[in-house]
């Protein structure tokens, strides 16, 4: 029986402050694996998946901080008009 790879979660992983509000990126990969996965975090218990794969985990993290300064910071909280609920 073949065992199920191990999840490796990237040192550049880490809490990032933009305008005041705090998000936590974390940047993984599966064992074995050659791209990188990107989730962003915020205090309120939004999370953000990309769809996207990046070749390092420094892009990776490049691209979450990227992103949350180009679409500002309240884009990503409080449930704005971008966020899809999930049902529960």
């Amino acid at each position: 029986m073949e065992r199920e790879p191990n999840l490796i979660i990237s040192s550049v992983s880490q809490h990032v402050d933009v305008e005041c509000i705090t998000f936590k990126v974390e940047i993984c990969k599966l064992e074995g694996g050659d791209k990188w996965s990107l989730e962003v975090l915020t205090d309120d218990g939004t999370s953000i998946v990309w769809n996207d794969h990046f070749i390092d985990d420094q892009a990776a993290f490049q691209g979450a901080v990227t992103t949350i300064q180009r679409e500002g910071p309240i884009a990503f909280v409080k449930g704005d008009s971008n966020v899809i609920s999930f049902k529960r």
